[in-house]
């Protein structure tokens, strides 16, 4: 089914796949630019039956970079539209209001409205309650933006009620505090976005128009799945397809990180689905071809919704189809981090995201010229695929007897399995691209003098550090644990696993712990007041899940020394101590030695560059965009 046509009222797509919305904050000027249109393009030519972009009805609605409806130039929109059908693709517009979702410093002067003065507990800033005058100017606004869609060529529109987002928050009894007819009191709040979706209707006649909606606010006190059939079924008259999501993003529940299953939300689609007589698209960690099938199959849904998966992998939707590896989505939630803080939209493990436009300007050389490339992990990676599309003989030289370094450590806990197929992607795109790999060997002075190459690109990555207290060569590393360099002692009466160090390496490492042994004790220590800040608003799910498996959590903790099974530690300025199994040390990261390298390549005059944590200690997507960002300025020929 995936690969068979479907309509949305009189509009056939191809197949079953459609690149949902995202804000990509790329708009600059009233136009849409090369930027936007090649980003777009390139996930119509990886085999999309239709994309989506947004578009603010009004400057009120909008985001920090979002084109808006009455300043837009209409050409570039129907530019867009001609590139896009270049490749049997359709274009939807989403008409988008932001309500009180975005941030004063975001919003600039701009102002923020909502159907009622409740602040966003994301964003913090208290809206404007929309007055009369305000409801219907954005009502015709809606109206206004959907008939430039229709006269610039765009297939259809799907009118945004989701995510907490303007029109969502007249349906919620949190948000909307209205006494009038268009008040939660007053048919739900039903009212006001439906006079929108008639206006827009009205608008623009028998011309396809979707809604999305979130299946449940997934917030105490929130409406519920009931709620959004009956209002689906009031709209029904008007729209020719719905789009259902799971949440609000302030939903206390995941939404689309890796801790979701996949297709976890698509339950919502189908039971919409038994109710409501229009063509339905699912959402949320959708990613790879057979979740999507058994989507299709069960009958949850008439098409399949994705965002990331098309940013990781613009083509994926062909290489699906194809049986061919393609760069799968981490969940890492890296772009919609970036996104909520107002910066450009970006995939932490494709960092061409975005610069498709910019990749097509830069050539490829035609030379003999060699670039060596030391260290396999995940800058060593993108530095050697990037070298190698630019035309270049690359070698990879590696300690390690395979590639991937320490993302093979970071693919051991639960739900992190994404990791390996990134890993295995990379695998053979790099074999396809010619590169040379010498593993099982540490790259050395005279093998670089040999070589003379014309480049070098350091990737030596970083090791364990441990802490500066007494007796710290009484714990193990948390990457020997996962590498299985060390086994742990069986659990004994009075013991435990005392993990030192919140982050996210102590965290993930407890999670791996338990997943082998769910009965073993594990107790975590940190000098700070909460645990996994580098982590964000992931560590909300993992530390919640530890939690429930029984992990203690000791915070503002130091850990002052380590006795053989021992580890002392000072609360408040008073002594204890833990009694330990084993003690694992989590403690952070420090460069691996490459000086011996650098010295010589200096004394030859022959150039080179450091990437990833041999620059600067980071995750793995900072490695990645370190080694990406080094080819877009630097030009070798």
């Amino acid at each position: 089914m995936l690969y068979s046509s479907f309509k949305i009222g009189n509009l056939e797509l191809k197949n079953r796949w459609i690149m949902l919305a995202m804000h990509t904050g790329y708009g600059e000027g009233n136009a849409i630019g090369e930027r936007e249109v090649a980003f777009y393009e390139e996930r119509a030519k990886g085999g999309a039956a239709a994309v989506t972009m947004v578009l603010a009805v009004n400057e009120a609605g909008s985001l920090k970079g979002m084109h808006q409806a009455q300043a837009l130039e209409s050409e570039s929109l129907k530019a867009l539209a001609d590139r896009i059908h270049q490749h049997d693709c359709k274009l939807i517009v989403q008409l988008f209001h932001c309500g009180r979702n975005e941030s004063k410093k975001n919003h600039g002067d701009k102002k923020l409205f909502a159907p009622s003065v409740v602040a966003s507990p994301i964003f913090k800033a208290d809206p404007l309650e929309m007055d009369e005058a305000e409801l219907t100017k954005t009502k015709n606004d809606f109206a206004f933006a959907a008939n430039v869609c229709k006269n610039a060529g765009v297939d259809a529109v799907e009118i945004s009620a989701s995510a907490g987002y303007l029109l969502s928050e007249f349906l919620s009894p949190i948000t909307n505090l209205r006494q009038d007819a268009y008040g939660y009191s007053t048919n739900r709040g039903m009212n006001y976005p439906l006079e929108v979706i008639q206006a827009v209707h009205g608008q623009v006649g028998d011309y396809p128009m979707l809604i999305k909606v979130s299946g449940a606010q997934m917030v105490e006190g929130g409406y519920g799945l009931e709620d959004t059939i009956s209002f689906c079924r009031l709209a029904s008259e008007y729209i020719d397809g719905v789009t259902v999501t799971g949440g609000w993003h302030e939903s206390p529940v995941e939404q689309i990180s890796y801790h979701v299953a996949k297709g976890a939300y698509a339950p919502l689609a189908g039971v919409l689905k038994k109710y409501v007589s229009l063509p339905v698209i699912a959402c949320n960690r959708i990613h790879d071809g057979e979740i999507a099938e058994k989507l299709l199959a069960e009958g949850m849904c008439d098409f399949v919704g994705s965002a990331r998966a098309f940013l990781a992998d613009p083509h994926f939707v062909n290489r699906v189809e194809k049986s061919q590896p393609f760069l799968p989505c981490q969940g890492c939630n890296r772009c919609i981090i970036g996104v909520l803080k107002g910066r450009e939209l970006s995939c932490g493990f494709n960092p061409e995201a975005g610069q498709e436009y910019f990749e097509n300007q830069r050539r490829k050389v035609a030379t003999r010229k060699e670039v060596i490339v030391i260290g396999s992990g995940p800058a060593g990676m993108e530095a050697a695929k990037k070298s190698a599309e630019r035309g270049f003989m690359t070698t990879v030289i590696s300690e390690d007897t395979s590639i991937g370094g320490q993302l093979n450590l970071a693919a051991k806990p639960p739900k992190k399995e994404a990791l390996s197929a990134y890993i295995s992607y990379m695998e053979e795109t790099l074999k396809n691209l010619g590169v040379k790999f010498i593993f099982g060997e540490k790259c050395s002075e005279e093998f670089l003098l040999e070589k003379k190459p014309y480049f070098t690109v350091i990737a030596t990555g970083s090791q364990p550090q441990g802490p500066q207290i007494e007796g710290a060569e009484k714990g193990v590393f948390a990457s020997d644990v996962l590498s299985g360099q060390v086994s742990l002692p069986d659990q004994s009466e009075e013991g435990q696993i005392v993990i030192i160090g919140g982050g996210s390496v102590g965290l993930e490492t407890a999670a791996y712990i338990k997943e082998l042994d769910v009965e073993r004790k594990i107790k975590m220590v940190d000098s700070q007041s909460s645990f996994g800040k580098d982590l964000g608003s992931l560590s909300r799910p993992l530390i919640s899940s530890l939690q429930a498996k029984g992990v203690q959590f000791m915070p503002d903790t130091n850990a002052d020394a380590l006795e053989d099974h021992k580890v002392f530690i000072s609360i408040a300025g008073k002594k204890f101590f833990l009694q330990a199994d084993a003690i694992v040390l989590a403690t952070g990261s420090q460069p691996n030695e490459y000086a011996y390298l650098t010295l010589p390549l200096m004394d030859e005059r022959l150039s080179y560059a450091l990437v990833g944590d041999a620059d600067r200690i980071g995750d793995g997507a900072d490695a990645i965009h370190s080694a990406y960002e080094l080819f877009t300025r630097l030009y070798l020929a």
